[in-house]
C-alpha cells in the first residue's frame, strides 16, 4: 500500500507540472478596427509564458481571413512562420522577462471589390490558436476588422489644444479657457460636416460652472486633405488659488452620414493650478524667461496681484503695462540677446520680490558704501 502511494505521488509530481506549464501559455492578438479596400494592415500576435518552467515546441496556427492577402511575417525574437501552412513555430519560452515573450507581426493587403455601396461593411476575422503543446483548454484569440468603402467620406479630429487667458485688473483674478479643435477631411471627396461639444466640465478650483461657446454644432466644409481649426471658448471665470481639472470631448459628423471610419470623437483632460493671477499679464517677463511657469515669472505675478493692484498707483501701473507691453514682449521673444538683457534688468526686481529682507539689507549696505566713498572723495578734494 505504501509502495503504491509513493509511486502515485511521484507520478503526480511528473505529470501535473507539464499540464500546468501548457495551461500557462497566454495568447493575444490585435489588428485594426477599420480598413479600406487596398489598405496595408498588420496583425500582431503575442505569446507569453506565464508559468514557472520553460516551454518548448509551441506552435500557433494563424488563419488569415479570405478578405486579405498575405504579404510577409516577422517573428521576434526568433522562430519561423510558414505562409503555406500558416503555422508559427516559436523558440523556447523561458521564465525571465527577456525570453518569456514571443511576437509575430503579419502584414496583409485588404482585397479589392469587397464593397458595393457606401453603407456596406465587410467583417474580416483573423483567428489564431495554439496547436502545440497540447492543452486540455483551447488557447485561442481573434481580432475583427470592419472593411468599409473606399469612396466614402472620412472626417477626423486631428488634435485638441488647450490654451488659457488670465486677468486680475481691474476685477479679481479671472480665468478663461480656449480649445482649438483641428478637424480634417481625409477624402476622397469634398464634404460638409459639423463639429460639436459632446462633453465639457471643469472640476475643482472653485471655478464657476462653465460652458463652451459656440454651443451649437459648428458647420465645416472642406476639400479632400484640407484641415480647419475651430476655437471654442469659455466666459471669464472668477477663481481662487486652487487646483482644477478640465475635461472635454468633441465630435465631428458629416452631414450626409456616410463616414464609417472611427473614431470621430476626441476626449481628454488636463489638470492645472490657479495662482491668483495665472500666466496672463506678465508679457515681457514671460518672453524673457521663456515660460509663464518660470519661478521668477510666478514671483512677479504674485507681486502684481498681492501688492500692486491693492493701491491706486499700482493699478495704474498695471493698466499701463497691459497696454504697452505685448508688442515689446513679442519683439523680445524672438531675440536671444534682448531676452538676456531683459533678464539682467529684471534680476534686481525679482531679487527684491523673492528676498525682500536680504534685498533691503543689500541696498542699505550699498547706500552706506556710496555715502562713505563720496565723503572720502570730498575730503580728498579738500586736501
Amino acid at each position: 500500500m505504501r509502495y503504491f502511494t509513493i509511486h502515485a505521488i511521484l507520478a503526480a509530481l511528473l505529470v501535473f507540472p507539464l499540464a500546468a506549464t501548457s495551461a500557462t501559455v497566454i495568447l493575444t492578438k490585435d489588428g485594426p478596427n477599420t480598413a479600406r479596400e487596398g489598405d496595408l494592415i498588420e496583425y500582431r500576435l503575442e505569446v507569453v509564458n506565464a508559468g514557472t518552467a520553460s516551454v518548448a515546441g509551441v506552435e500557433v496556427l494563424d488563419t488569415l481571413p479570405a478578405e486579405v492577402t498575405f504579404l510577409q511575417a516577422t517573428p521576434t525574437p526568433g522562430g519561423s512562420y510558414d505562409p503555406m501552412s500558416r503555422v508559427w513555430t516559436l523558440p523556447t519560452l523561458g521564465t525571465a522577462v527577456a525570453d518569456k515573450t514571443a511576437e509575430l507581426r503579419i502584414e496583409a493587403m485588404v482585397n479589392q471589390n469587397l464593397i458595393t455601396g457606401p453603407t456596406d461593411v465587410v467583417t474580416a476575422t483573423n483567428r489564431a490558436e495554439v496547436m502545440a503543446p497540447a492543452s486540455q483548454l483551447p488557447l485561442e484569440a481573434q481580432t475583427t476588422t470592419n472593411i468599409v468603402c473606399t469612396f466614402c467620406i472620412d472626417w477626423e479630429i486631428v488634435s485638441v489644444k488647450l490654451d488659457s487667458a488670465y486677468t486680475s485688473f481691474p476685477d479679481p483674478f479671472q480665468l478663461r479657457f480656449f480649445l482649438d479643435v483641428e478637424v480634417a477631411n481625409n477624402g476622397p471627396v469634398t464634404s460638409d460636416a459639423t463639429v460639436s461639444v459632446t462633453y465639457f466640465n471643469i472640476s475643482g478650483g472653485g471655478l464657476d460652472i462653465a460652458t463652451l461657446s459656440p454651443a451649437l454644432p459648428v458647420p465645416v466644409s472642406l476639400d479632400p486633405g484640407q484641415t480647419q481649426i475651430i476655437t471654442f471658448a469659455t466666459d471669464w471665470l472668477v477663481a481662487p488659488d486652487s487646483n482644477y481639472t478640465i475635461s472635454w470631448e468633441f465630435e465631428v459628423s458629416d452631414v450626409s452620414l456616410l463616414d464609417p471610419i472611427i473614431p470621430n470623437t476626441a476626449a481628454d483632460f488636463w489638470t492645472g493650478t490657479v495662482e491668483g493671477g495665472g500666466g496672463g499679464g506678465c508679457f515681457i517677463a514671460t518672453a524673457a524667461y521663456g515660460s509663464y511657469l518660470d519661478p521668477h515669472v510666478r514671483s512677479l505675478r504674485r507681486f502684481r496681484d498681492k501688492t500692486l493692484i491693492r493701491s491706486q498707483l499700482g493699478r495704474a501701473l498695471v493698466s499701463w503695462y497691459y497696454e504697452f507691453s505685448p508688442p515689446i514682449a513679442a519683439y523680445i521673444e524672438h531675440n536671444e540677446s534682448l531676452k538676456t538683457i531683459t533678464r539682467v534688468v529684471l534680476t534686481p526686481v525679482v531679487f527684491a520680490i523673492e528676498a525682500p529682507v536680504l534685498a533691503t539689507t543689500t541696498l542699505f549696505g550699498i547706500l552706506i558704501m556710496v555715502f562713505v566713498m563720496r565723503k572720502r572723495t570730498r575730503l580728498a578734494c579738500n586736501h
